[in-house]
């Protein structure tokens, strides 16, 4: 029996052409792979007439959960970490115990944890061009500690969805802010810590599992 497989990603903050684009190259590459494709584009919610925009999005939303209930696997695009409701649906999948297939594979978990654990700061309003204050300290610690791991400025904007000028703008800044701005000097320090901590405790497993 085929398997199905759901597309994931972003459509909202995107044009009509923009997503239908990515979604429609994501479905042939799946059909390719041999899996029977499910494309949220394509799926018609119960919408009320006169619904506000959140109404509609909520249901859209419940139509696309319904049918990605009925799927073996997810195609995660590369936009889905920017994304609440591709968020949503990869954490969805996890707990359904689907196959879970990404154009790109997310890097740095660890970084990401410690951000969120901190800071109460999910990845996607990283990836987000949000301007609130803590997602940009947050965009910013991600993108230093990103590099402390051994990623280059390009790899560090891909993963954020930001331009590599703005990347190279927080990383110029960081120890400016460290050292002057006592607000983000506080929580760089927990993540900082937390991070320590971690990589401190899967060294002591890694050399347990060596003995």
């Amino acid at each position: 029996m085929q398997k199905k497989i759901y597309i994931s990603g972003k459509i909202t903050g995107l044009t009509q052409a923009e997503y239908t684009k990515a979604f429609a190259e994501a479905e042939a590459r799946m059909k390719e792979l041999g899996y029977a494709t499910v494309n949220p584009v394509e799926i018609e919610a119960d919408a009320k007439a006169g619904a506000s925009d959140a109404e509609t999005y909520r249901a859209h939303l419940r139509a696309d959960i319904v049918e990605l209930t009925k799927c073996d696997a997810i195609y995660m695009l590369s936009s889905w970490q920017s994304s609440e409701g591709a968020t949503l649906e990869h954490e969805i999948a996890k707990n359904l115990g689907l196959r879970i297939i990404y154009e790109f594979p997310p890097k740095n978990p660890e970084i990401k944890k410690a951000i969120l654990a901190v800071m109460g700061v999910h990845f996607r309003y990283i990836a987000q061009d949000s301007r609130n204050r803590w997602h940009v300290y947050a965009r910013m610690i991600y993108a230093h500690h990103a590099k402390k791991q051994g990623d280059n400025t390009q790899q560090i904007a891909a993963e954020t969805n930001h331009d590599q000028s703005s990347i190279s703008y927080y990383l110029r800044h960081y120890d400016g802010e460290y050292k002057f701005n006592v607000e983000f000097r506080k929580v760089a320090e927990k993540v900082a810590t937390l991070l320590s901590r971690r990589l401190s405790t899967e060294d002591k497993e890694q050399s347990g599992t060596n003995l």
